[in-house]
């Protein structure tokens, strides 16, 4: 049964500027906006999907233009589905494996490099409740695996190239790779346990830049790719990425 298989829930109407409607535990949520000049759909991720409408647009015609985009949806909404099942999704050191058990509730475990995930047999896997336990077994794992690599490897190349950082921050974030401040507090992002070590190396040495340099300005860029003449073709790649949590 596809997302849309369902009956149309009666909603009064009324002048207001936003709307939350559940489907299936996908949360559709209606933004009214004077700067909006036209529907536009964003899938946030699994669960969040939001939809930006002018202000003299009614929500039954706004909830009309989402009926009729259903399946670009539903091939949206997969994507984020087939990136945390994948049994063979793995970080740095660690193998996701996904059983289905007699469980009251999700478990999640951490043993010998692999993340264990059990959920009720009798639930759906694509619940709410299932993926953000998912969610948060994958997010443990990074952080640990984060932890363990990224200080001793910035400190390495930080030493091969004499730059000197102030404190190192590790995080989770949904566009940023890295990030350098003013006073040269580094910033990393634990989703890095997920790229092939070449593009840690390069978020690496590219924050370490910018140490020294503090902006995208040609001096900086001539500084990285004396460090790693590969940078520009990394640089590119890593542009195709994204992060996972």
């Amino acid at each position: 049964m596809g997302i849309f298989d369902f009956l149309k829930p009666k909603i009064s109407h009324k002048k207001t500027a936003s709307r939350v409607i559940l489907v299936n535990d996908v949360e559709y949520k209606y933004v009214k906006s004077k700067s909006s000049k036209s529907l536009k759909i964003t899938v946030k991720d699994r669960f969040h999907i939001r939809v930006s409408m002018p202000y003299y647009l009614s929500y039954k015609d706004a909830e009309t233009f989402v009926f009729k985009k259903k399946d670009w949806i539903e091939k949206t909404l997969e994507q984020y589905e087939f990136n945390l099942i994948d049994e063979n999704f793995k970080t740095k050191t660690n193998n996701l494996v996904i059983q289905a058990s007699l469980v009251l509730e999700p478990v999640i475990k951490l043993k010998q490099g692999k993340i264990y995930f059990l959920y009720p047999f009798n639930s759906d896997f694509y619940s709410k409740e299932n993926q953000d336990k998912l969610k948060l077994a994958v997010k443990k794992a990074l952080y640990i695996e984060a932890k363990n690599y990224l200080p001793k490897r910035l400190d390495d190349l930080a030493n091969k190239h004499n730059f000197k950082y102030n404190k190192l921050s590790l995080k989770t974030h949904k566009t940023r790779w890295g990030s350098c401040s003013n006073v040269n507090n580094i910033n990393l992002n634990i989703n890095l346990m997920l790229l092939e070590d070449e593009f840690i190396d390069y978020v690496l040495l590219h924050e370490l830049c910018h140490t020294v340099e503090k902006n995208h300005k040609e001096s900086f860029w001539k500084l990285l790719y004396k460090l790693m003449p590969e940078a520009e073709i990394l640089k590119r790649k890593l542009k195709t990425k994204a992060p996972l949590i």
